[in-house]
Order: structure tokens, then sequence, then C-alpha cells
């Protein structure tokens, strides 16, 4: 007769699957992704940039420009933790310029506005979504902004 031990089973498949399981349950993930696809914005107006998401506890949202080559946010415009507290850049040239919202849930939205668009402002641009948890993967999503419009120089008046 071969006695099987369940107990120590149980736990090889626990330590298993253990590690795993977090990003299965709660993979964080966009519903409304942009995938890097271009959008387009006005010369002197505003856009918003409106992602939507669920799957799990997010702790952050952050929104910025894009590192060249990568997914990563090269400079983080706006940040807004999940008690509502926003952060925003304080140097040019976006200072004064950008803003965001998420009312802290998920699954949510967040919504992040640039201002008075210049044609410096055309790039790409990512958000991130930061879990509360150190076992589940922080995830990004890109959007190009493309610029349009004129600016025009008036010949000087006078003789």
């Amino acid at each position: 007769m071969i006695a099987v031990n369940v107990l120590s089973s149980s736990y090889v498949l626990y330590f298993i699957l253990f590690p795993i399981l977090p990003h299965a349950v709660s993979g964080l993930q966009f519903t409304s992704p942009f995938n890097g696809n271009k959008v387009t914005g006005v010369l002197g107006s505003s856009i918003n940039f409106t992602w939507a998401f669920h799957g799990g506890n997010i702790d952050r949202v952050v929104w910025g420009t894009k590192q060249d080559g990568a997914v990563s946010i090269k400079d983080v415009l706006v940040s807004v933790d999940k008690l509502q507290t926003i952060t925003t850049i304080q140097h040019s040239p976006y200072s004064g310029r950008v803003s965001g919202d998420w009312d802290g849930s998920s699954p949510g939205q967040a919504t992040f506005t640039l201002n008075s668009i210049q044609k410096a402002d055309e790039r790409f641009y990512s958000c991130q979504l930061s879990p509360e948890s150190l076992r589940v993967q922080a995830v990004q999503d890109t959007v190009q902004l493309l610029v349009v419009g004129f600016t025009f120089a008036y010949p000087p008046t006078g003789p």
C-alpha cells in the first residue's frame, strides 16, 4: 500500500499558483485604450485624454510624455492618487496648462486635459495605472497628439 501525503501536494500546488494568481485575478487593463493611435488637437484650444479601466485596486493614475522608444513615461505631467490628490507639473512648457481628474474608483476613468495647445505639444503621451499591490504589474497606454492650425504673421502697419 502506498501512502500519499495530500497536505504536502496541496502546499506544492499553492506555491506554484500563488505567484501567478494575483495577475490572473486582478489584471489591470484599459477598457478604452488609445493603443498609440493619433488624435488631433487644434492650436490654441484644449483637448481631453480619457482612459477607462478595470481589474484591481488602483493606487495612482499618472499621465505624461512618453519616453522615446519605450512605453514608459518620460516626464510626469499629472498624477492623481486614489484619495484624489492631484499633482501637476510646475515647470515649463506645461506649467499651468495641464490638469487631471479621477474619482479614485476602479473600475473607473481618468481624464487629463491639455490647455492652450502649442505646436511643440505634438508628441506621444502615456497613461499609467499603478496598482496598490506590488504583486500586480502597472499597465500603460499611449496616444499621439497631432496639432493642426495656423499661426498668422501679419505684416507691420505703417509707412
